[in-house]
């Protein structure tokens, strides 16, 4: 599963290429990809299946559920590239007014909004380059996401209470031999 494109980032990691060139190879391979029922889903919830990961780069296939949404998260200071392979996807954009000073305190802001289809791309860099991403009540989709660095600590924000937590990178799956595993 994307042998190819795990292939050329292990030769030239993302970090070393120009957005373009990085653009062009993952919408190749979004033509070679087989199709959701490879994936582990969840009902009103998405799932996140490890396709590869060493020190350079981890790469993703999150499997969105209607209706399925994160929660307002950073990157863990990593690049992170998302495209859309089936379905659509909305994305809120937030904006982090205070400068991150005091653990877990965050003054944070929605920004805008915008739906990607499949094919579109987003791409995330910076301490603070927020984003909450969700399914439409309606429709399925699958995601694509690739990581300048495996994402293995971020934040999570709650505007609300002004508050802001640590997260962890888990897996549900992991693609081993071109098959998807379930983790127990």
């Amino acid at each position: 599963m994307f042998r190819q494109l795990v292939d050329d980032l292990r030769v030239r990691s993302p970090l070393a290429r120009a957005h373009a060139d990085l653009e062009r190879l993952l919408g190749d391979s979004a033509r070679q990809w087989p199709g959701r029922e490879t994936l582990l889903s969840r009902p009103g919830d998405y799932t996140r299946t490890r396709v590869y990961r060493d020190a350079n780069f981890e790469m993703l296939l999150l499997n969105w559920a209607p209706g399925a949404a994160s929660a307002i998260h950073d990157h863990g200071g990593q690049h992170c590239w998302m495209l859309v392979l089936d379905g659509t996807l909305d994305v809120d954009d937030y904006v982090r007014l205070d400068a991150g000073e005091v653990p877990g305190v965050a003054e944070v802001k929605w920004r805008d909004s915008r739906r990607l289809r499949s094919g579109d791309m987003d791409l995330r860099s910076g301490r603070f380059d927020l984003h909450r991403v969700s399914a439409p009540a309606k429709g399925k989709a699958v995601s694509l996401h690739l990581y300048a660095g495996p994402l293995q600590e971020f934040l999570v924000y709650d505007p609300p209470a002004r508050r802001c937590d640590r997260a962890y990178g888990t897996y549900d799956a992991i693609v081993l031999d071109d098959r998807v595993v379930a983790r127990g």
